[in-house]
């Protein structure tokens, strides 16, 4: 009986830490996924294609948590060129970020991803049309003698301005609408209560809220997402291939502009500590190094190389 009961219990402990294995793993295969997904649609505007950055650089790095009633001409200018952009840990966040940032891990980056849904609005499968709500047009009638014709939005896109009618090269059936996406990621301390422990990845979206349209409260998306890191690859010739890498710390909004690759770098943990086991490993994700933890917390590192489609793909030369 002793010799059974012996069995039992390693057989149960086994499976406990398959169970927490398995898990980890589905984890960290979710936030590649998820945010490799988030970076392929990055810089999609539907018809409109921003001019090079070597051509009309942007003025400045766009502030990703002001309200849309702040924004100007110059400030939609430069979020159609910087689509894809970044804090790294230790780099201070605009003051407007600090209540949707909360608790952020200290040795973990904040990424800020752009662009237009890829569905219509209103189609089947996508939210639709609210007329409160942020959409992109593109303005493709050419006929300047048409009463709705708007000239300065001929070849520009249209932001969900009341009352304005877009339309198509037609110029009777009205544009497609596609909801503006603006999504911040970061990991934070928590889940669910402060001290807790189990470290999560966040997200916040913008979205309506009360009369304006602005970024919205972060709310959990996995769990046991330690830290990610981000190195963001600039092209520098305009030929569509990164030529330097780095965390861009130092980045100039044309810099930010001429990111055409992100390298995705995720440290995933058990949530729930395996008895007599000590973590005294240590783990590389690009320019830093974690670790050892010393607790009892098992860990693995997942990488991913992500190709900005739509930014890349618009320098590529035959």
């Amino acid at each position: 009986m002793a010799g059974v009961l012996a069995l039992y219990v390693d057989l149960t402990r086994s499976n406990a830490e398959l169970a927490k294995m398995n898990r980890q793993i589905e984890n960290g295969r979710f936030v590649m996924q998820l945010l490799q997904n988030e970076l392929w649609h990055a810089g999609f505007w539907d018809a409109h294609m921003p001019s090079l950055p070597s051509i009309s650089p942007p003025v400045g790095v766009p502030n990703p948590c002001v309200a849309f009633s702040t924004w100007d001409a110059g400030y939609i200018g430069d979020m159609f060129l910087i689509p894809v952009q970044g804090y790294a840990a230790g780099n201070a966040l605009p003051v407007e970020c600090s209540g949707i940032v909360t608790n952020p891990q200290p040795d973990s980056d904040v990424l800020v991803i752009r662009y237009a849904s890829t569905c219509v609005a209103g189609a089947m499968g996508c939210e639709d049309y609210n007329e409160a709500k942020l959409y992109l047009q593109n303005q493709m009638c050419g006929d300047t003698s048409h009463a709705n014709y708007v000239a300065s939005a001929k070849d520009a896109p249209v932001l969900g301005a009341p009352g304005m009618t877009v339309y198509k090269k037609n110029c009777t059936t009205i544009a497609d609408r596609r909801k503006l996406r603006v999504s911040m990621f970061y990991v934070r301390n928590y889940s669910v209560s402060a001290g807790d422990g189990i470290p999560t990845l966040m997200r916040a979206d913008f979205d309506k809220s009360g009369g304006d349209v602005i970024m919205q409260s972060a709310q959990p998306v996995i769990e046991g997402v330690q830290s990610v890191k981000f190195e963001y690859g600039r092209d520098l010739d305009d030929d569509g291939v990164a030529d330097v890498f780095d965390d861009c710390t130092s980045c100039t909004a044309l810099d930010w502009a001429n990111v055409v690759a992100v390298q995705v770098r995720v440290l995933a943990r058990n949530l729930e500590a395996s008895s007599g086991h000590a973590d005294n490993k240590t783990y590389r994700l690009g320019s830093i190094t974690l670790g050892p933890f010393n607790d009892g917390f098992m860990r693995h590192v997942y990488t991913g190389y992500v190709y900005l489609v739509n930014q890349a793909g618009r320098r590529e030369k035959p």
